[in-house]
């Protein structure tokens, strides 16, 4: 019997992704993104636990991890990674049991997109950064919530970078460099797991990095406030692209998206001649992009990819995931049967404190009270020790 299980661990407003595959009985486990600061203690960890007692390992054997990826530096992404190769170090430095192990990383660090020509731009951004006490005394006004993102992982990026080379964790293997598409070929992992890498486009990263190189040097150039740099980012369209994957086994499909934008997802699957033009592909489970956030997808992009599960992680958020998200999926889908599955609980709604969180809550609820019959909705379960939803594509991972 063989697993093949995308497990979404609720992460606030971010992304923490455990896919499960292989025998039943002794699973191998990918880790993609981590949750913002805060999620690893609380839901992570914890989750983690229950995976050794479920397993049954010894107290000095580490829960191994074949791949860890994260989709882009972004707090709500990379935190909880940092978190996850924190505690292996910090069990390594006092000689004890290490409660993780890492076989390969997936990162692509912001100054290693830049190049060698970028990076005392992002060194001088970052410090910006720190000195404004994480941005608070910049004009605020002038930038948006991305391009803050950008800037404060910038030194979450280096770190995790540094500690995984510390604790000799193989760095983007078997890409030579960044890890991008279109790919030579599939990325073939145990069990017969492929990944096929769908963004970000290696002319896509081009682009960015010459555009940064040449415009941001020169703002910086002047000597002047660097918020004036800060706030370049807001207009430019020159932002990084998540690590997009498909990943196949046994014949079922999952899409993982990260925080792409859906031109880019739909672009990389033809580049990769996984979608014909004016065609649809059809997978099993679709992670929606950007917590469900109308702003990286339109109705279309649920026309051109189907699925049968779609799972969004967040937790109402700057608005996430938007009701609008929900009209596209009913729209595009029509009669045909599917599950949309959401990270937080059915009454998360009605026990939010932040009025801005409770409303995007509220509205969801809404929706679901008028769904389409064919629509099933899944919501993680009010327990205590409930840390995510999950998709079973073959054999249950483990009984309900």
């Amino acid at each position: 019997m063989a697993v093949f299980t995308l497990e979404a661990v609720f992460a606030k407003h971010g992304d923490a992704l455990v896919l499960h595959y292989g025998p039943w009985d002794a699973p191998n486990r990918i880790l993609i993104d981590g949750g913002p600061r805060g999620v690893y203690k609380s839901f992570l960890q914890p989750r983690f636990e229950q995976l050794r007692e479920e397993f049954q390992l010894e107290s000095d054997e580490a829960l191994r991890f074949e791949l860890v990826m994260v989709s882009h530096i972004d707090d709500d992404h990379i935190a909880g990674i940092i978190d996850v190769v924190e505690a292996i170090d910090d069990a390594k430095a006092k000689k004890q049991p290490r409660p993780y192990s890492i076989d390969s990383l997936w990162h692509n660090s912001f100054d290693d997109v830049l190049g060698n020509a970028g990076k005392e731009i992002v060194s001088r951004m970052a410090a910006t950064a720190a000195s404004a006490n994480d941005l608070r005394g910049l004009p605020l006004p002038k930038m948006s919530r991305e391009s803050r993102a950008v800037v404060a992982s910038t030194g979450q990026g280096r770190e995790l970078r540094r500690l995984a080379g510390k604790l000799k964790i193989k760095l983007n293997a078997p890409f030579k460099g960044l890890v991008m598409a279109p790919a030579a070929k599939k990325v073939e992992l145990a069990h017969g797991l492929a990944f096929t890498v769908i963004a970000p486009s290696r002319n896509l990263v081009e682009t960015y990095r010459e555009q940064w190189d040449k415009d941001l040097e020169k703002i910086l150039a002047k000597e002047e406030d660097a918020a004036e740099a800060l706030a370049f980012t807001d207009d430019s369209p020159f932002n990084l692209a998540s690590i997009c994957v498909l990943a196949e086994l046994d014949g079922k499909r999952m899409l993982l998206t990260g925080d792409a934008r859906g031109d880019h997802v739909i672009e990389g699957l033809e580049q990769a001649s996984l979608l014909e033009k004016d065609r649809s592909l059809h997978v099993d489970v679709l992670k929606v992009p950007h917590h469900g956030s109308d702003r990286n997808v339109e109705t279309a992009f649920f026309e051109r990819i189907t699925a049968d599960h779609y799972v969004i992680s967040g937790d109402g958020e700057y608005g996430n995931p938007e009701r609008a998200t929900l009209e596209m999926i009913e729209d595009a889908r029509g009669t045909d049967q599917y599950t949309i599955h959401f990270t937080f609980t059915r009454d998360a709604h009605t026990k939010e404190k932040n009025a801005k969180r409770k409303a995007a809550l509220k509205k969801v609820n809404d929706w679901v009270k008028q769904k389409p019959a064919a629509c099933t909705v899944a919501f993680r379960k009010a327990d205590a020790e409930a840390y995510s939803v999950h998709v079973d594509l073959l054999e249950p991972l483990y009984e309900e």
